[in-house]
């Protein structure tokens, strides 16, 4: 299991750190999985080496992995700026989104904006469709009720604009509109 840690370092410093830096942070308090949960139970159980790709720089590195003496499972301690399971850092992959979602840009010309050593345009549509049922399908109702809680008076955003309509799937269109209003509420939280 994964779990997220945030980091102040920067890709390249993180890299270029002389020790592993998971190896300094403080362990979580409880196993992350369900099933376990037990207290005071994470040790340090070695490293493993991972790639971040920022568009113009790849950058090998070093992961802490944790084991739970309790349930026997392990997990690793993750910098904030990578994504889990893809090899780009996660600032690239805001700036596609937003470029697509809330620019407008059609995916030849927001090729033209990312690093020529950047992702493939399949890997770019990908991540827009990911985006799509993750947050337009998946969380969009919920994030919009958690709002509307804290702030009852909140206006939740109108109609797709009208460049989300160049998908010629139905289905397609209505995560990528699901995806643009919960980009939009995101921001007001």
């Amino acid at each position: 299991m994964v779990i997220v840690t945030h980091f102040s370092l920067s890709v390249k410093q993180y890299a270029q750190a002389e020790n592993c830096p998971g190896r300094t942070i403080e362990l979580p308090e409880r196993c992350p999985h369900p099933a376990c949960q037990a207290r005071a139970s994470l040790i340090r159980w070695g490293t493993y080496q991972r790639w971040a790709v920022t568009g113009t720089d790849a950058y090998r590195l070093c992961i802490q992995r944790l084991r739970c003496q309790a349930c026997g499972r392990t997990h690793s301690l993750l910098p904030d700026f990578v994504h889990p399971y893809r090899q780009y850092v996660l600032k690239l992959l805001q700036q596609v989104i937003w470029l697509y979602l809330i620019v407008g840009l059609g995916f030849g010309r927001l090729m033209k904006h990312l690093p020529a050593a950047g992702p493939a345009p399949e890997t770019v549509r990908e991540w827009v469709r990911a985006f799509a049922y993750g947050a337009g399908h998946l969380l969009l109702a919920a994030l919009s009720r958690f709002l509307l809680k804290l702030a009852p008076h909140t206006q939740l955003p109108g109609p797709a604009p009208p460049h989300l309509a160049r998908s010629r799937q139905v289905q397609h269109y209505q995560r990528l509109s699901q995806a643009h209003a919960f980009w939009q509420v995101a921001e007001q939280v």
